[in-house]
Formats: C-alpha cells, structure tokens, sequence
C-alpha cells in the first residue's frame, strides 16, 4: 500500500453503527477493518495516509486519509498464442481481435513476445488515473460486507450477515457524504451519540471534528483512550482506600469494549465475605460481573473493587448502588455453595466421582484419578523418589472437586477448590495442597509452569494420562480439530520437563500410561504421540530464536532422550555455527554419514585394519569415544563436539589414503562399521545432516 504523511490527503470516514456487539468480537473486527480498508485501497490503487480503526460496543469506525485520485499504472497483459492469433496468411483471427478489444490496443500495435516454448500477444495497458469520490462507493461496500465474526446474524428480511443488526451508515470523504446502500440501509453524514444519554442522530459536517463530536455526546470512539479513563479513574480510587488494583489486562480489554462513556466507581461490600477464598471472590467479581478486585498495601484482598459503569460521573452513585446489590447476591450465593461443600468429606465426593462419566471409552472421573495417581507416583520415583508415596495420595484426590458445588458454579476454579477442601483435614502436606491447585498449569500459551515439585508431577501425570488415552482411542487432533485441547497439553508437557531435573524420556511415560489399557497396540500409540510431540516442538523451538536447520537437528532425540536436552542441544549447535571452523567440521560430518551403512553392521575388527591411517583412527578414535559420551551423558554437548572435532584429521586422512569399497568383502565391511561406529558417535549429540 502506498503512503504519505500524514495530514496531505482529504479524509475518509466510515462509521458502522449497530446494535451492541460483543465485547470478545471487537478487538478482532477492529484489526480486521483495518487489515481489509489497507488490502482494498492497495487494490485500488490509492495512496493513503494515516489510517485507524476505532470500535465500541455500537459501533465500528474507520479514520483514513485517501488520495483524491489513483495512481496511474501499466500493466503487462498477455494474449492468445501467435499460432490461435493469425491464420496461415497472417489475418487476424477473432481471438486476436478479442484481446485487441479487451486491452483498447489495435491488432497490429500488439507485441509478439516470447513465453515458454512459443510466442504470444502481449500489450502493455495503461490504467486511467479515476477520482476516489467515484470509487468509494464501490470499494467502501466491499469492506462493510468483508467483516467476519465468530458468530453472526441475519435480521429482517436482509441477507447480509453482521455480529448484530446494522442500524446506520456514516461515509464521509472530503467532508461530503458518499452515497451507497447496503441491504436497505443507505449512508448519511449522520451519527448518534450515547444509547441513553445522547441518543438522537445528529449531522456531521466536518470529518475531522468527528471524534470531539461524539466525545461531546459521551461516545469515546478511541479504545485506547476508553483503557486510559479506566486505569487512570481506576487507580485514583484504589489510592483513596490505600488500595492496590488488581490489574488484569484481559478484564481491562473486556470492559473496554463494554463501554462507549467509562466511568470508574469504587463499591464495597460486606468484610464477611472475606473470610471465602480470595480466588473465590475475584472470580465472582471478575469472570461474573466484571469487576476490578482491590488488595491493601499487604497484599491482602480488600472489601473494596472498582465497577466500570456507561455513563456520566453525575450517575456514579446510582452506579455504586447497583453494582454492590448484585455483588451481594452473587457472594450469598459463593457463600452457600462454599459452606455445602464443607459439609461433605473427601471421602464422600471421592466416592461421587464413581458416578461420573470422564468419557464414555475411558470410564469414570474415579477412574482416571486411579490412573493419574499410577503415573503420578511412577513419575515421582525417578524424579523425587522420597515423595512418590505423597504425590501417589495427592493424585488420588486432585479430581475431587468437580463434584464440589463452587466448582460446578465456577469452573475455572477447579483444582483451586482441591486444594482449600485438602488444607481442611490436615491430612495432606503443605505441598500436596499447593500441588493440587498447579495441576492444570500451564493452563495457556504464556503460562507460567508449577513452582512445586509435586505440582509439576500431577500436572504432568493428568496431562500425560489425556493424551495417552485419547490416542488410544483414536481421538488425537486431526486438522483445526482438537476438541480435547491435546496440542496445549503436550506444549504444557513441553515446558515442564524442559525445565525439571529429571532424565526422564517422553517414551516411558507414555509407557507407563498405556498400563491401564491391556491389550491396546501400545508401540503404534506411542509412536503416533511422539510424532505428535515432534510437531509441537518443531515451531515451540523455532518461536525461542532456533533456525530451523538446528531443530530439525534436534527434535527427532524427544523419541529417545529427555525433552530438557532439546535446548541443550540446540544451544551447543548455535555455539558451534559461530565458531570459524564449522563449514570444514560440517563437510567432514557429511562426508562420514554420506558412506555410513544404513543397515546393521557387525563389530569392529581391529586384527583386519592393515593401513596405518585406519589402524590410527581406529585408535583415536577408541581413545575419543569414551569422553564424547560421558560428556552426552552430562548434557556437556559443546564439549563432545569439541571432543568430536580433535578426530578430523585422522578422518580426513582415512579418506584420502584408504579405499573404504574394497574388492575383499571382509575388509570393505570392517571400513564400513568403523565408519558406521563414527557416525552413530557424532550423531549422539545431534542428527549433524540436517545442518545447513
């Protein structure tokens, strides 16, 4: 797209006016207006300045500055063959005559130029410089009709599909409305204000007055400046109770977008509420209500938060009033489900799981806790083995309270809840408790892992077990489709065992997992997990600054070695591509695994070496192999490519002086295996061939 500096060119406005859309599908449509606006007049060939999107919840709004005109432009046209073009005696036919029409050349001031294997008709066209006022009603259309959402809707008899129900069009370029008409609706140089408190249409006569013209009429169209209201009104309220807001950036995004006038108020509610879980109360009031929870200066919860009304500061009152009489009604109802829950044991929802349905090919949630808690404490052994007995017990339990009443209220608070109901009965370790409210971690991309040792087993057990046996199953994502979020499970595995100590492989607890499934093809299952591992980690790799020659030099070792020597790896790789020598170390690398066998070999022979360059590298290399892999063993691997590096010579020399083919049988194939003896060496640090 070409631009300019801003200020040259006329403006351009168009508003989208609606019924109110959902708060989640305005960032996207914003970023889509403005995607679609730049392709279009790119397309059009008119230069743009500046250019924004702006959206709230009734409306979508798009501030260019457009070029009066397009940019003249040649463009290359190719026509039919020479031989279709002519006849025998050189007359056009009626496919040159149709080509010559199309481009507005006559016949015989067409080229002949040549393509492939013949030649054909070719003009070169100009393209008319037009007025944008002329194409805007075409282009501006196209735009409105382009938005996607994640759901939209029919209205009327309209078959135009939108989030909500268009209602009006503003267009304006050079402060004269552009006319069009969409399903019905025709563009005006008419706006409206706020739904309640400005809501007549009003005219608007200068484009560029039109932002202080809706703010006049309590409409601040600017997203950002909406976000600014909030945090700063937000803050200077937490400050008046010496309170802290607790920020949260995908609330602050939501609420923006909730509201065209923002308006912060502080409420309160009743200090009895505090004695329910903190993360109980900020749920209610942030996924329930959407509103901001505010701690004290000791980090504590506070019985104050902050509401974000729509409308002027005169109705703040009203506002506070509203917001802590349904606060109060949704803490009752925390309060009841919280206190039922502690009326029931452990013991007794235990029991309830039983009942429960995990999935109908894989039992119950009862079920699958007894699987959990198997490659919990199997995990736990080789990683922290004088706490398998507590992680097996803490497993056991880490589903009990998705039969719990918050939890079946708040969802998102499962695990969380595990872990209050466990602190109760004094029968679990401070840690077991913490651990049952990490293991769903990491929940998202970006997410940060379990802090606790125990947490990072159950979170590794449960997701081991989901993806273990959807496999099984043969549910494993397929496409867009992954209704059982297994990508994000194995990156969430990825993660954990990336930055654990444990040499523990990917392998042996799926492994283990596939226990609970006799009978089940478990090497096919495995296999097609740990292809599905090498998918996740090939882009996780690369997004953490890895070309893509050295994971594709790497990855294939998730098969056989812990996930945590990925980066290991990789990083000894990177060192080595800075080092002055890596071309003629990576030419003798290739020249080993370009003769290595493919196949089997027997053992080296020494009494059958009968040159001394292979008798010598035979030698050295016995003398190197030793300390290559006791330094692969301590995942040291930039020093056993050094290590591999003091062997160059002898190679390079083995290569010059002798005929690894030789016409004895006997002794080509003990060549053959000392080669092969290098090469599977070299390779156990990284699959060197996938260099570049």
């Amino acid at each position: 797209m070409t631009t300019a500096p801003e200020n040259i060119y006329p403006w351009l406005l168009l508003e989208i006016g609606t019924e109110e859309i959902p708060a989640r599908f305005l960032p996207h449509a914003i970023e889509r207006l403005k995607e679609l606006s730049e392709a279009l007049f790119s397309e059009y060939r008119i230069p743009c300045g500046r250019l924004r999107a702006y959206g709230t919840p009734r409306r979508l709004v798009l501030i260019s500055e457009l070029a009066p005109s397009q940019i003249e432009n040649e463009k290359e046209v190719w026509g039919p063959p020479v031989s279709v073009a002519f006849d025998t005696d050189g007359n056009p036919t009626k496919a040159a005559e149709a080509f010559a029409r199309s481009t507005g050349i006559e016949v015989f001031q067409l080229e002949r130029r040549e393509k492939g294997k013949g030649f054909y008709l070719f003009a070169q066209v100009k393209e008319a410089s037009n007025s944008t006022v002329g194409l805007l009603p075409e282009l501006l259309p196209k735009i409105i009709l382009a938005l996607n959402f994640p759901k939209s809707m029919r209205w009327g008899n309209s078959e135009m599909r939108f989030a909500r129900p268009i209602h009006w069009i503003l267009a304006m370029y050079q402060n004269e409305r552009v006319k069009f008409e969409i399903e019905g609706i025709k563009s005006k140089a008419l706006t409206r204000g706020h739904r309640f408190l400005s809501p007549a249409a009003f005219e608007v006569k200068e484009d560029r007055a039109y932002i202080n013209l809706l703010r006049n009429n309590l409409v601040v169209v600017d997203p950002d400046e909406r976000k600014k209201m909030i945090l700063e009104g937000a803050l200077k309220l937490t400050e008046s109770v010496d309170g802290v807001l607790v920020e949260d950036d995908a609330l602050l995004t939501h609420v923006v977008f909730l509201v065209e006038y923002p308006l912060p108020v502080l409420g309160t509610f009743d200090p009895e509420y505090l004695s329910l879980p903190e993360e109980l109360l900020i749920t209610v009031m942030k996924d329930h209500q959407k509103y901001f929870a505010v701690r004290g200066n000791d980090r504590r919860l506070t019985n104050h938060f902050i509401v974000v009304g729509n409308t002027r500061s005169d109705n703040a009152d009203v506002v506070k009033k509203g917001a802590e009489k349904v606060l109060r009604a949704r803490f009752e109802d925390a309060r009841f489900y919280f206190k039922s829950d502690r009326k029931t044991t452990i013991a007794e929802r235990q029991e309830k799981l039983k009942s429960v349905t995990f999935h109908a090919k894989l039992g119950t949630v009862h079920e699958k806790a007894l699987r959990i808690a198997s490659i919990a404490r199997f995990i736990a052994e080789k990683c922290s083995p004088s706490k398998a007995a507590e992680a097996e017990c803490a497993a056991l339990i880490c589903k009990n309270d998705l039969v719990a009443g918050v939890v079946f209220e708040f969802p998102e608070l499962q695990g969380v809840m595990a872990s209050y109901y466990a602190a109760e009965t004094a029968e679990y370790s401070a840690e077991a408790v913490h651990a049952l409210r990490e293991q769903y971690l990491p929940a998202f991309s970006g997410d940060h892992t379990p802090e606790t040792d125990l947490g990072a087993v159950l979170s590794l057990a449960d997701k081991f077990d989901n993806v273990a046996s959807f496999f099984m199953i043969g549910l494993s994502p397929s496409g867009t489709e992954d209704p059982f979020a297994l990508r994000r499970q194995v990156i969430g595995i990825i993660a954990i065992l990336s930055q654990i100590d444990c040499n523990l492989r990917v392998a042996d607890i799926l492994e283990k997992a596939l226990q609970a499934y006799p009978g089940c093809d478990k090497a096919k299952i495995i296999d097609d997990v740990l292809k599905f591992f090498e998918q996740r980690l090939d882009p996780l790799l690369q997004s953490h600054g890895y070309a893509y020659d050295i994971v594709a030099a790497v990855i294939g070792f998730v098969r056989t070695e812990p996930v945590s020597s990925m980066r290991a790896r990789a990083d000894a790789l990177v060192e080595l591509k800075k080092t002055d020598g890596y071309e003629s170390f990576l030419q003798l690398i290739r020249r080993v695994n370009n003769i290595a066998p493919k196949r089997p070999m027997p053992e080296v022979r020494a009494e059958l070496f009968v040159q001394d360059e292979e008798k010598i590298l035979w030698s050295e290399f016995l003398l190197a192999k030793p300390s290559i892999d006791a330094a692969v063993a301590a995942a040291k691997y930039a020093q056993a490519i050094e290590i591999i590096k003091t062997l160059a010579s002898p190679v390079n020399i083995f290569f010059d002086k002798v005929l690894v083919m030789d016409k004895d049988e006997t002794m080509k194939e003990n060549r053959l295996a000392l080669i092969q003896a290098l090469q599977e060496t070299a390779f156990s640090v990284a699959d060197f061939s996938k260099l570049a």
